[in-house]
């Protein structure tokens, strides 16, 4: 992402250069809404700050990492005053700056116009409305008071970073233990989601929805070896313990 070459006509600022920050700005060009984008590159390679880049700009979007933020807009005081700075992190609440947390998750490729409208945005109640923020964007969004961000966002990352790291591991198993082509999982991966899509808390299944004491008891002793044991054991734990009990 590069400065708009008249950043007059800018309503955002993107502070950034990380996947957050490109996402954003390819969402902004999809529905051509004017930006200007500013990160620390800029102003190494060609010395251009971030007062001067985005000394326009009414809403400041500061996508960087989750402990870079506070200190970043404590040391640009001067380019926030009098603005709106915004971050998009789902779990920190600053009186610095307000949050506004796309609920998604966002890989290397950047993605169409139709995948970006649909992502709901979680906001901080008692701070500015969403119609304030992003009147252009039609995206869903909803309002959590602030001190249950860290609660919504353990749900979030135990639902969609965890469960990736799981598939992770079954590919990385299927191909390097079993010699099986990791791709054959991927119809099992696709019901899994349709199964959650249509019926929710009817979609689990397994032996620790049956009850099946034995089956989970040889899986763990499978797994002996393997960090993971403590992983099954954990969810064993976390949904039916006393199945856990009776095959430690």
């Amino acid at each position: 992402m590069e400065p708009l070459s008249q950043p007059s006509a800018a309503r955002y600022g993107i502070i950034g250069s990380g996947r957050m920050a490109r996402h954003m700005g390819r969402y902004f060009d999809l529905l051509a809404l004017p930006y200007v984008a500013w990160s620390r590159r800029m102003e190494q390679n060609a010395s251009v700050s971030a007062g001067t880049a985005l000394a326009t700009c009414e809403i400041i979007l500061v996508l960087i990492s989750d402990g870079a933020i506070e200190p970043f807009i404590r040391s640009h005081q001067e380019l926030l005053h009098q603005k709106t700075p915004i971050h998009f992190s789902g779990s920190l609440v600053t009186p610095l700056a307000q949050g506004v947390h796309p609920l998604s998750s966002f890989a290397e490729d950047v993605y169409d116009l139709d995948t970006y409208r649909t992502i709901p945005f979680i906001c901080e109640g008692g701070r500015s409305s969403w119609a304030e923020i992003f009147p252009d964007l039609p995206n869903p969004h909803y309002t959590i008071a602030p001190h249950l961000k860290p609660l919504y966002h353990s749900m979030a990352v135990m639902a969609g970073n965890f469960t990736t790291l799981l598939w992770n591991k079954l590919f990385a198993t299927f191909e390097e233990q079993l010699h099986l082509p990791p791709q054959i999982a991927i119809p099992y991966l696709k019901q899994i989601c349709h199964n959650l899509q249509h019926t929710q808390v009817n979609a689990q299944t397994g032996p620790i929805t049956r009850g099946d004491r034995q089956t989970i008891q040889s899986n763990l002793e499978a797994l002996n070896d393997d960090p993971f044991r403590e992983v099954y054991a954990a969810f064993v734990n976390a949904v039916t313990p006393d199945l856990l009990k009776e095959t430690k």
